[in-house]
Parts: structure tokens; sequence; C-alpha cells
């Protein structure tokens, strides 16, 4: 038990705590380098431990450095790091930071910590103050991951860490209330060993549900880019092609399948009169209305140029009828007025439907949506019809 308080020593596991912070750091750092611009959070999470590292140096050097760098800026500086994850994780999950509160109250702790070192000492009130502070955060931390419904093992090993590091700091809080405060941050006690020791390990493995959380995002989106056509943002031909092959032999014959074959009716002059930046964008606001229209009751996927092909799963003839003319009667509808497209007036559609019927494949289902376009389009376009 004697060698304990030197195993332990504060000073070098608040120095090492700090190291290890750094080098978690330029990893982030390098991360965000090579990933894409639309992981967001990455550089707070890059800085905050270059910044907590700092704070590091500055209680190491307590006793040897003047009072207000080592307890006043240390403090601040500590905070203002863990502010960062905090302004990280907000990025990474909503896509933007608001951490206005969190720097006033750090206002508050420097104000605190001077009035308490310079104005009337009181090692007791200034731990009071951080811990309390320093377990608020973290909880507040935890609540946004969990209100965010965690489901990948970065998340929720985030979740556990920062309910961790709130409890630890609850605890050194309700330590310095029942008189076990100590006399200063360097005193080697167990529960002191335990408050510094668990914020180093903190540092590191925050620092690795990061990465992880970062990883996992950037396969989600590789995947969905896979999948996903890249001007409309519909699913691709193999995408589309693939989920209807899949629905077709996941169930049975018996069970209702309908397929959409949908084109946009004289799309080619609109290129032509209006330039292909114009048909872009009357294509993607096709998609979007489509998509608008079908909602969850299918999928939509572009077959190529501008036909889409919509699987309704669980859907006999006649329900895929009335989606269909839902979904032309959404094509139909005027582009507003103050829109880019208003001079393109309006734009048609023309609609296969076809139904499985005996336990029939995909392939042959398409073909029945195909050959029921191509009579809507002989017949004048501007129309649903079945197939025969």
């Amino acid at each position: 038990m004697g060698a304990l308080p030197y195993i332990l020593d504060p000073r070098s596991v608040i120095m090492l705590a700090g190291l290890m912070g750094v080098m978690m750091a330029l990893v982030m750092f390098f991360m965000r380098r090579s990933y894409p611009p639309s992981i967001r959070g990455l550089s707070d999470w890059a800085r905050g431990p270059l910044v907590a590292f700092v704070s590091t140096l500055l209680f190491a050097a307590r006793g040897f450095f003047p009072d207000f760098l080592t307890i006043v800026v240390a403090n601040v500086v500590l905070f203002q790091a863990c502010i960062l994850y905090y302004s990280g994780s907000q990025k990474f999950l909503q896509g933007h930071s608001d951490t206005r509160g969190w720097t006033l109250l750090n206002g508050v702790i420097g104000l605190s910590m001077f009035w308490f070192s310079s104005v009337k000492p009181d090692f007791e009130a200034r731990l009071l103050i951080v811990t309390l502070a320093v377990s608020l955060l973290f909880f507040a931390h935890a609540l946004l991951y969990l209100r965010h419904r965690p489901r990948v093992f970065g998340q929720r090993l985030m979740i556990g860490l920062l309910l961790a590091q709130a409890v630890v700091a609850a605890l050194r809080f309700v330590s310095v209330v029942m008189g076990m405060a100590g006399s200063n941050l360097m005193e080697a006690t167990w529960i002191q060993a335990l408050y510094i020791s668990m914020y180093s390990i903190s540092v590191l493995l925050l620092s690795i549900a990061v990465i992880l959380m970062a990883t996992d995002r950037v396969h989600t989106e590789f995947e969905y880019m896979a999948t996903r056509d890249s001007l409309t943002g519909a699913l691709n031909r193999r995408a589309l092609l693939d989920a209807c092959r899949d629905a077709f032999t996941s169930t049975s014959g018996q069970q209702h399948m309908a397929l959409l074959m949908v084109d946009l009716d004289h799309f080619k002059g609109i290129n032509d009169r209006f330039g292909h930046q114009m048909g872009d964008r009357v294509l993607r606001e096709a998609v979007h209305r489509m998509q608008r229209a079908v909602g969850d009751a299918g999928l939509l996927g572009r077959y190529g140029g501008e036909e889409f092909v919509v699987l309704l799963p669980g859907v006999g003839k006649a329900e895929a009828m009335a989606v269909a003319a839902r979904l032309k009667q959404a094509i139909d509808e005027p582009f507003a007025a103050d829109s880019p497209m208003a001079k393109v007036g309006s734009i048609a559609v023309s609609i296969g439907v076809a139904a499985r019927e005996d336990g029939r494949g995909v392939d042959e289902v398409l073909a029945k949506a195909d050959a029921a376009l191509y009579r809507a389009k002989a017949m004048g376009r501007d129309q649903v019809m079945a197939a025969a």
C-alpha cells in the first residue's frame, strides 16, 4: 500500500493523460483530412485533446508557475476542452453546435477560480465548482447521444464513458461535501487518484469512440452512395433491380406485388429548349414529387434516363392503379411561379402498371409494366395504363 501514492502520483497521471490526448488528436487530424467533409465534428474532436493537453501542462506545473496560470487558466482551459468534445458531438449528430451557455458557464468558472485562489483561497470551493460543472456537462453530453437513439457500438461506448466520467466527477463533488477534499490537487489520496485516473482513461477511450463513430458514418455514406443515383437521389438501377428481386424471391407466389414503369413525357424537349441544367432540375423535382406521392408504400428507382420504376410490395392491381394515379397527379402539378422551372410550365408522365400473377418472377412483371407503358405512350402519352 505504501507504493500506491507513488505509482498513482497525480502529476504523472495528469501528464500521461495529456500525452495520450495529443496522440489521439493527431490521429483525428489525419482522419479529418481523409474523411469526407460530410462527417462533421472531427475538427472540434481533434482540438479538444490538444486544448486539454495545454491544461495538463498547467496543472502539472502547480507549485512551479503562478497560481493564476495553474489554477484559473488551467481550469478554464480544461473545461473548454470538454466543451469542444461536446461541440464535436453536436455537429456530428445535428450538423451544427450551440455551446454559448457552457461558454458563459466557463467564464463564471474562471471568475470563481480567481476569487477562490487569489482573493479568498479555498481549495474545497474550487473543487466543488469544477466537479459540479464537469459532471453537469458530461451528463448533458451523454443525454445528447441518448436523445439520438444510439444504434452503433461507438455511440454506446461514448455514452458509457460520458456517464462514467460524470458519475466520478459527481462522486468527487460528494466527497468534498463530506469533508474528504484533501489539501491540494497533488495530494496522492485514493479518491484523488480515481478522479484523475478516470480523466486519463476517458481521454483515450473517448477518442477511440469518436473514431468508431466516424468510421461507421463513412461506411454508411459509402453504402448509400453505392445504391443511389447521384443526380436524383433515387435508387440506382442496380440497387433497384436487386430490391425487386429480393422482394419477389422472399415472398410466396401468392403474395401481392406490383411494379410501375414511369416515363417523363417529352423530356428530351426540355433539355433541347432550356438546357441540360434545367433538365436536371426538372428531373430532381419529378423524383421529389414521386417520392412524396409513393411515401412508405414502395421503393422508387431510376431505371435509366427519364424512366423510373416503383416497387410496391404487398399491393395488388387495383391498389397499384390508385398509387399510379396519385403519382401522376403529383407530377402534373404546374411549377410555382417563383420557381426557376416556371418557364417550363409543367411536365406530363406516362405510367405502365403490372401486378404479379400466378407466381411470376420480377423479369416477367417488369416486362409487362414496360409493355403497358409503351401502350400508354402509343395512345398519346400523359396517362396510366394497366398491363393486359
